[in-house]
C-alpha cells in the first residue's frame, strides 16, 4: 500500500483501538511493568509502581512536553531558527508543542531518560492534572490541542479551509465533538494577513461552484474576492468557530488553540494548484467543505464576533489579565497576562496553560510548594495542573512579559 494509505490506516484505526486498550489496562492498574518501546534496539522500562510513583510526582510541576516539528509545503522559518532545529529540515511548517495524542515527555530518571506518550500520563493522573469537572466533562482527555502554524518568509499561505460542527462530525465521522480553533498573531513580517469568514458581497454560490471546478479540472480560483482577509499583527486574537472559512496567510507565526479532536477533520476548499512535497497534487474536500460552510459568517459577523478587542478582568500594580477571546460556542477561555516583573493566579481546580508570547524567560512557582516550579523560554508551552491551586509567574528576563493563557470556562 501506498506509504500516505498506510499512515491513515495507523492513524485513524490503530492508533484509535490501542488507545482504547491502554486506557482498559490502566483503568484495571493491571500492567507489570512500563516499557518505553521508540525503538527497537533502545527498549527501557520499569515497575509498574515505579511509574506510577513517577507520575504522581510529575503532575505536582508545571510541565512541557516534547514537540513535533513537521515540515510543509508552506513552512516558514521563524521556529527553526528559534528552536535550531537541524538545518536538513528545509522548513517548519506545523510545531506540534501539545497535540495531547501525538506528544511526550522526557523525564530524566537516575542515568535514563524515559520518553512516555503524554497520553498515558493524562491517564495516570487526569484528575490531579486536569481537575474533576473536566475529567467528567470529556471522558479522561485533555480537551484542547495546542500548535504553531509557521508560514514566516515562507513558500505561501495555507490552505483555504473550514473544520466540521457537532452534529456533522458525529454522524459522518463517530467523533466527540465540533472542531473548533482559534488564532493568536505571535510573530508578522511584512504583508502578513489573516482569512477569516467571506467578503460581505461575495456570491457563495459562485465560490462552491468554482472550488468544485478547480479540484475536479484544476483550475485557478480567485480566492480574494471571496474570502475576506484582515491585516495581522502580534497579539490579535482570532476565535474560529466550526463552519467558518480559514487559513493563516503567508509571512506569520500562529499559535493555533482548538478543541478536541481525536482524529483531525480538515476540510480544504482551495490550495492554490499546489502539489504537496512528495509531488502529489494536496486533496481537496469540496464534498464535506460545502456541507458545514456557514454562508452567513461575512465582513462584518467576523469585526463583531470573533475579532475580538482585549478587556481587562483584574489588575494591580505593574501587572493585568485580559480576556483575548471568548465566544458563546467554543468552550475555552483565552487570556493573557502582562507584568513587568510578577503575577499571581490560581488553578482553581481547572488546569490552566502557559505561553510565553512576549518576553525573554519566566518562573511558574506553587505558592504552597515553591519547590514545584519550572522556568520557561519564549514561545514555550507550559501546563500548569489543577491540583497546584495558587501560582506565581516571575520574570527573569529584562523587558516586560505578555503569556498567553488557555483554561476552560
Amino acid at each position: 500500500r501506498p506509504l500516505k494509505e498506510k499512515l491513515r490506516r495507523c492513524y485513524y484505526v490503530d492508533f484509535e483501538s490501542a488507545l482504547n486498550l491502554k486506557k482498559k489496562l490502566w483503568k484495571e492498574n493491571s500492567p507489570d511493568y512500563y516499557i518505553s518501546g521508540d525503538g527497537e534496539d533502545d527498549m527501557r522500562g520499569m515497575p509498574w509502581g515505579a511509574f506510577s510513583r513517577l507520575m504522581s510526582s510529575l503532575v505536582r510541576y508545571p510541565f512541557r512536553c516534547k514537540p513535533v516539528y513537521l515540515e510543509g509545503i508552506w513552512g516558514g522559518t521563524y521556529i527553526k531558527r528559534l528552536r535550531k532545529l537541524p538545518e536538513k529540515m528545509i522548513n517548519c511548517a506545523w510545531v506540534f508543542d501539545l497535540i495531547p495524542m501525538e506528544v511526550s515527555i522526557l523525564v530524566d530518571t537516575g542515568k535514563t531518560t524515559i520518553d512516555f506518550p503524554f497520553y498515558s500520563f493524562v491517564l495516570k493522573e487526569g484528575e490531579r492534572m486536569l481537575g474533576s469537572e473536566c475529567i467528567q466533562k470529556f471522558n479522561g482527555y485533555f480537551p484542547i490541542r495546542f500548535n504553531y502554524d509557521d508560514t514566516f518568509h515562507g513558500s505561501g499561505n495555507m490552505s483555504i479551509q473550514v473544520h466540521p460542527g457537532d452534529k456533522y462530525i458525529k454522524e459522518n465521522f463517530h467523533e466527540h465533538g465540533r472542531q473548533d480553533e482559534s488564532y493568536y498573531v505571535v510573530a508578522t513580517g511584512h504583508g502578513a494577513k489573516t482569512y477569516i469568514g467571506f467578503k460581505n458581497d461575495a456570491d457563495f454560490r459562485e465560490f462552491i461552484d468554482k472550488i468544485k471546478e478547480s479540484e475536479k479540472s484544476y483550475t485557478k480560483v480567485e480566492y480574494n474576492d471571496y474570502v475576506n482577509s484582515v491585516p495581522s499583527k502580534p497579539g490579535a486574537q482570532f476565535m474560529i468557530p466550526a463552519g467558518t472559512i480559514h487559513a493563516s496567510g503567508r509571512n506569520q507565526v500562529i499559535l493555533e488553540i482548538g478543541s478536541l479532536t481525536v482524529g483531525s477533520y480538515t476540510f480544504k476548499l482551495y490550495d492554490y494548484l499546489r502539489a504537496d512535497m512528495d509531488g502529489i497534487p494536496r486533496p481537496i474536500h469540496t464534498y464535506h467543505g460545502e456541507r458545514v460552510l456557514r454562508e452567513e459568517r461575512r465582513a462584518d459577523w467576523v469585526s463583531e464576533n470573533i475579532m475580538q478587542q482585549p478587556r481587562i478582568i483584574r489588575q494591580g500594580n505593574g501587572w493585568k489579565e485580559n480576556v483575548a477571546g471568548e465566544h458563546e460556542l467554543l468552550y475555552f477561555s483565552l487570556r493573557t497576562y502582562e507584568f513587568e516583573k510578577e503575577i499571581e493566579s490560581c488553578t482553581d481546580g481547572k488546569f490552566h496553560v502557559l505561553t510565553l508570547v512576549d518576553g525573554e524567560k519566566v518562573r511558574i512557582e506553587s505558592l504552597d510548594n515553591p519547590e514545584f516550579c519550572r522556568e520557561q523560554e519564549y514561545l514555550d508551552v507550559v501546563v500548569v495542573p489543577a491540583n497546584i491551586g495558587r501560582y506565581m509567574v516571575r520574570n527573569l528576563g529584562n523587558q516586560p512579559v505578555v503569556m498567553h493563557k488557555t483554561m476552560l470556562k
